[in-house]
């Protein structure tokens, strides 16, 4: 079996002349904690959005543990193992941190209509299943007190750690993490971190982190590739890209 779980190859996208993505190419290995990085406007959101079916890109490849995604819609995309969060946070506010959880569920269930509204045979054991493996993910993020919250009254810091369970909950085999401390403080940030890291080590998913947080970035990242305008300007382990000096110019000013 190839090491390698998602490779885009080539990627280019264009909308009316407007060159977003330029010939990006990289691989993530399974398991591994790969970042994209770069200014305001570099294509990082562009990149997750082609990854994950709601753009269709111009021309490359994007394929995941062997097979193609140009092409397939969102939902099938999912429910390959790839499973995405957002910049800001999306969440069901009126829904408990439970229900939220639950519905990560979904392209689990098999089960048909008749059988859910009499809850018998494999709907019923489907749900048990279900809501067992969200117990699950609740208790793995430190959660469990908050089962039956409303979503919406909890504080930022910790939406965000409920946006990041719904897409455990979904066992994915890669994670598509769209600036998951953006407007943290430092204890909700290090928590945050903490249980992407864990994540990774104990449940085996790979995770592509884009983040603004250098800090954060160079301490859990394995690789990290850099875009500027669209273009990969460099790819490697953190302290390569820290001295790099197309990234020194491009994006971080001289320093890291």
């Amino acid at each position: 079996m190839s090491d390698v779980l998602l490779s885009v190859e080539g990627l280019s996208l264009r909308f009316a002349g407007v060159r977003a993505l330029t010939d990006v190419s990289f691989d993530v290995r399974h398991g591994q904690l790969f970042s994209v990085i770069g200014p305001n406007g570099a294509g990082k959101s562009s990149l997750f959005n082609c990854i994950s079916g709601v753009y269709r890109p111009t021309s490359g490849s994007i394929r995941f543990d062997g097979t193609e995604l140009v092409g397939r819609a969102p939902h099938r995309i999912a429910k390959l193992g790839i499973a995405r969060t957002f910049q800001n946070v999306e969440v069901f506010p009126t829904m408990t941190v439970l229900e939220n959880l639950l519905l990560a569920r979904h392209h689990h269930m098999r089960g048909g209509v008749p059988a859910g509204v009499l809850w018998f045979g494999r709907a019923r054991r489907e749900e048990v299943a279900a809501r067992r493996a969200v117990d699950r993910t609740i208790d793995f993020l430190g959660l469990g007190d908050l089962r039956h919250r409303r979503v919406g009254s909890l504080p930022h810091g910790l939406q965000k750690r409920v946006e990041l369970g719904r897409t455990l909950a979904m066992e994915p085999k890669l994670l598509l993490l769209d600036e998951p401390v953006a407007g943290m403080n430092h204890d909700e940030t290090q928590e945050m971190v903490r249980a992407i890291v864990r994540a990774r080590q104990e449940l085996g998913v790979a995770v592509v982190l884009v983040e603004h947080d250098m800090g954060v970035v160079m301490e859990i990242s394995q690789e990290i590739c850099v875009l500027d305008f669209g273009e990969r300007i460099a790819l490697g382990a953190p302290a390569d890209v820290a001295r790099d000096e197309a990234v020194l110019t491009a994006y971080l000013g001289g320093a890291l």
